[in-house]
């Protein structure tokens, strides 16, 4: 209970697979680099973080509070998607 006797609301839960695509090379090279620090789920960090690996397709699949998708960021170009449900 919060501090006025009402529920806390939880912060919603995000399930994210980041799926890489490209030459075994720059996949290894993007494993060990330290892009967890760069990505935090959101497009725009996704979308930075592909300037930075041009050779790479990043995908990022993602569920937070009944809505479902899925963003792709290729060289600095994002697209994505949503359906609600």
């Amino acid at each position: 209970m919060g501090s006025q006797g009402k529920p806390r609301r939880s912060k919603p839960r995000c399930e994210c697979r980041l799926t890489v695509l490209g030459s075994k090379r720059d996949v290894r090279r993007f494993q060990a680099s330290a892009w967890e620090k760069s990505l935090r789920v959101r497009y725009p960090e996704l979308q930075a973080l592909s300037r930075r690996w041009v050779g790479l397709v990043l995908l990022l699949d993602f569920e937070i509070d009944r809505i479902k998708g899925l963003a792709k960021a290729r060289a600095g170009e994002l697209e994505h998607c949503e359906i609600g449900y």
